[in-house]
């Protein structure tokens, strides 16, 4: 950002056009935006360079949002083409952290792991003021918490006791209220103890559901996200892009339309119909290029209270550096961050000056070593080390340079290596192929993605493929059973599909933007056999009940 016009806010610098931020909403109508003259910017910097005081400086930087740079002496420089928003930046680890723990609340105080699931929803009203003090009103609140909490079906008297035993713990006044608010009042002659109360309010609780029906999964922790149960925290760690990334376009979107989407029950109708409408904002934000706009221009309605960041701005203008310089990772920071995070992992004795030609000089001595090792005329005794210099020095989660794989092919065939010896079939296998010997592998390489069978790697194993080849149909999702070699050497696959749902209301085929579907849990109980080339990619898997799974496309084409 060498030569970035620094701007303050109100004012909002994005190299297509420079705007007052109060002035964004309700218009979001990108499509008549004008970029900013280059010749008009040039004055204002110019402008700047020329004031003689710092009150001047101040003065026109407010005014206008701009700074002189040296690369105005550059007679071609366009700041509002040659500057980029990043999308890294801007939408992983801007849009999508505060849309995630800003917006939804899915922050530390949201991942407790002490809160209480109730198995019902009642309302006890609120406490008349004056009527208490605020110890009673805590321990008001906290009976109604334990009169609503779940219970365990198959050890339902054990329930009862500790729940006996934690309301014998509460003052009498609040054990009274709330009998008296549920109209359940002890019926005794004489003079009224607690454990009277108690047995009343056990009598109550012993009339409503034990817990919460099980086909109404709760969203009550990020360990339903696949997050840490801390997340948020410090002690979490800080999550980065890439995982922001599976986040919003893995995670989330999945959980949340299994938890708020079409079919699912709740509490009210108009709970039901709040949830929906959080869930299709968030959508918007998942199908990002198509709905960027509506994402924007609803955040006031459903979130009044939000204020406009400069991201929601630059994110707009993302479509325009994709026209003008390509796909987006040719020219965002992944690389960079990733470099980052090398340099930080280094031990260093924080001697700068020193610091940077010691890294320098032994980045260049381990890429002249990586090629020396890479030489045909390399010493053997050296070559034999290359197996241990890869495994202590690979990059983590690098795969392993030595695994048996069958070769990444040119075309569309993988071959089985030559140095690959035939096995035994299966029985199962025996069926499909009708042979007793063949080549069978545990993993092979194609296209640069790893496909495994599912006894070896049950992530890898899960593939999504045109039935027959005919890539005008679906892709189907099925399960890697075994990697064979064919009788001319060529490796497929031998797969069990993924049985169909025949159900009316998937809730994500209202988003059609998003690739996910409804499948059944199980496998059909025969094989299929799959070419290597019909294979689109990988797929997430989330079970959601025992019958129900909901597959996702991890294909990026």
């Amino acid at each position: 950002m060498a030569a970035l016009l620094e701007v303050p806010l109100p004012w909002l610098f994005v190299t297509f056009l420079l705007l007052d931020i109060s002035l964004l909403w309700p218009e979001v109508d990108f499509e008549n935006w004008k970029p900013r003259n280059r010749d008009e910017l040039r004055v204002y910097a110019e402008q700047w360079r020329d004031a003689a005081t710092s009150g001047e400086h101040e003065t026109l930087f407010k005014a206008h949002g701009v700074r002189y740079s040296e690369l105005w002496h550059l007679p071609y420089w366009d700041p509002s083409r040659q500057l980029v928003v990043d999308p890294m930046h801007c939408l992983l680890e801007g849009l999508v952290p505060h849309h995630t723990r800003n917006l939804l609340g899915l922050t530390s105080r949201s991942t407790a792991s002490t809160s209480v699931i109730p198995a019902f929803m009642y309302d006890f009203g609120e406490v008349p003021p004056g009527t208490m003090t605020s110890k009673e009103m805590m321990q008001i609140s906290a009976i109604q918490t334990l009169l609503v909490s779940q219970m365990s079906i198959s050890d339902e008297e054990a329930c009862y006791n500790k729940l006996k035993d934690s309301l014998l713990h509460k003052n009498t006044e609040p054990l009274k209220f709330v009998c008296n608010t549920l109209g359940c009042m002890p019926s005794k002659a004489g003079r009224t103890f607690k454990i009277d109360y108690v047995k009343v309010l056990l009598d109550w609780r012993r009339g409503k559901p034990l817990a919460a029906p099980q086909d109404e999964p709760q969203f009550g922790t990020a360990k339903v996200l696949g997050l840490p149960s801390n997340f948020g925290e410090a002690s979490a760690g800080t999550l980065k892009a890439d995982e922001w990334r599976s986040l919003i376009m893995v995670y989330l979107p999945i959980s949340l339309v299994s938890l708020w989407g079409a079919g699912t029950s709740h509490s009210s109708d108009e709970l039901a119909v709040c949830l929906k409408v959080v869930l299709d904002h968030t959508m918007e934000l998942v199908v990002y290029r198509s709905y960027i706009s509506g994402y924007v221009r609803k955040l006031k309605e459903i979130h009044p209270t939000f204020s406009l960041r400069p991201n929601h701005h630059a994110s707009f203008h993302l479509y325009d550096y994709l026209l003008l310089f390509g796909p987006a990772h040719l020219w965002w920071s992944f690389p960079f961050e990733r470099l980052i995070g090398i340099l930080q992992r280094l031990p260093v004795n924080h001697k700068f000056g020193e610091l940077e030609n010691t890294m320098l000089c032994s980045y260049i001595k381990a890429t002249r070593f990586r090629c020396w090792l890479a030489r045909l005329d390399c010493p053997p005794a050296i070559q034999e080390c290359r197996v241990l210099f890869d495994k202590v020095y690979a990059p983590k989660g690098a795969i392993d340079p030595h695994q048996e794989l069958a070769e990444d092919p040119m075309d569309d065939v993988v071959q089985a290596p030559d140095s690959a010896m035939t096995s035994a079939v299966p029985e199962d296998l025996y069926t499909l192929i009708r042979r007793r010997k063949a080549v069978l592998q545990a993993s092979l390489k194609f296209d640069g993605i790893i496909y495994s069978r599912a006894s070896t790697h049950l992530g890898n194993s899960q593939i999504l493929f045109y039935p027959d080849g005919d890539r005008s149909l679906t892709p189907v999702p099925a399960s890697i059973i075994y990697i064979y070699g064919t009788t001319t050497g060529e490796m497929s696959f031998a797969v069990q599909q993924h049985l169909p749902l025949d159900i009316h209301n998937d809730p994500f085929s209202m988003y059609p933007d998003f690739p996910a579907k409804l499948y059944s849990t199980n496998l059909q109980s025969s094989l299929e056999k799959v070419k290597v080339s019909w294979v689109v990619g990988h797929f997430a898997r989330w079970a959601v009940s025992d019958s129900h799974a909901v597959i996702l496309s991890l294909s990026r084409d």
